[in-house]
């Protein structure tokens, strides 16, 4: 897919601000600001091997610029850094929940790749994205691994004659044979339980007093069949998040005030019965807020994305049991943050827990 639309998007966005205005009475010209990336992060030839699990990855500004250059850059947990050879830090990334493998859009052929962060094997999967991906920010679905790291989640995008963007039917691909499952459009993908992945599909209802929509969700096993379903009401699904078992779903309990959005805690789903089971109160600093629920950390904690005062962005898991949060050492001023990409979508956690 050409990038040529959303560059002009870009430009448009840019637009505003970069401007030089003339003298009064003459058309302005316009000039656009155009940071040249210094110091790009060279790749190098080859994957160095990590001995333990990498904490996160991240989307590297240069020379202090919000120009993202290089490769992404994964983070260990005893402390390495190294760039990832054939990655594009404007391309999504993807890390297994154990931190030791990645999996990206490989800029030498469009393909997707699995990289084995641990011996520094990479294998590229029978799958290719021609020209490229339309990118996160717009709608893209990022590859997902599934929670034993064995399968990995899919989607190709590409726009349509009228620029609009089109995401396909999902693949899952079983990453120890190369075999590709092709699932039936099944609305949005949301996560993967140990039993599969699941789905969700919202329609509008009149029959749940109160609400105005409601959503389905499907279970999909690795094989590409459906193996589980539930319902649940449009405020409990927006944002759900599954957790391992599928038992249950977190999503964030938030009201629109004339002061900004109040957040009222961590809604825990039955999926059994569509209904609520309680609600947790993270325990986050004074001066934050959760954003959304990104994963689930086991059964007993969730990974949130919090803001600060000024729109910072940090990372904190939360204990399901008391509401302890406990944040997590992601240096986001590493991070370039893009106009039409902030600092949020730069980085991709993966082992959050040592």
């Amino acid at each position: 897919m050409s990038r040529w639309w959303y560059a002009l998007a870009a430009a448009a966005l840019a637009l505003a601000t970069a401007w030089v205005i003339g003298p009064t009475g003459e058309k302005p010209p316009v000039q656009f600001a155009r940071p040249e990336p210094a110091g790009a992060v060279a790749a190098p030839r080859g994957l160095s091997r990590y001995a333990s699990p990498i904490r996160y990855a991240y989307s590297p500004a240069c020379d202090n610029s919000s120009v993202p250059c290089g490769p992404w850059i994964l983070v260990a947990w005893d402390g390495e850094r190294g760039a990832l050879p054939g990655t594009d830090a404007a391309d999504s990334l993807s890390l297994s929940p154990d931190g030791t493998r990645a999996a990206y859009l490989r800029t030498s052929d469009g393909a997707y790749a699995v990289a084995d962060l641990r011996t520094g094997a990479v294998r590229a999967l029978p799958v290719r994205q021609k020209d490229g991906t339309v990118g996160e920010m717009f709608g893209a679905q990022v590859p997902l691994f599934s929670l034993d790291g064995r399968h990995l989640l899919i989607q190709r995008d590409h726009l349509d004659k009228d620029d609009e963007i089109v995401l396909e039917n999902p693949m899952i691909v079983d990453l120890g044979t190369g075999a590709v499952r092709h699932l039936p459009a099944v609305g949005q993908v949301v996560g993967w339980t140990s039993a599969g992945l699941m789905t969700m599909t919202s329609r509008r209802t009149n029959s749940l007093p109160g609400h105005t929509t409601s959503a389905s969700f499907t279970v999909w096993s690795p094989q590409g069949e459906a193996v589980g379903r539930f319902t649940l009401p449009g405020n409990l699904a927006a944002g759900a998040v599954p957790s391992p078992s599928g038992r249950t779903t977190a999503t964030l309990a938030r009201d629109i005030t004339p002061d900004g959005v109040v957040g009222h805690g961590i809604v825990l789903t039955d999926t059994s019965t569509g209904k609520p089971a309680r609600t947790v109160a993270p325990r986050l600093p004074a001066d934050r807020q959760a954003t959304s629920v990104l994963r689930w950390d086991g059964e007993d904690a969730v990974v949130l994305r919090t803001s600060g005062p000024r729109g910072e962005t940090a990372y904190h898991v939360v204990d399901l049991a008391t509401g302890a949060a406990r944040q997590l050492d992601v240096r986001m001023g590493d991070v370039a943050d893009r106009l039409l990409e902030p600092a949020e979508l730069g980085v991709v956690l993966g082992k959050v827990r040592q």
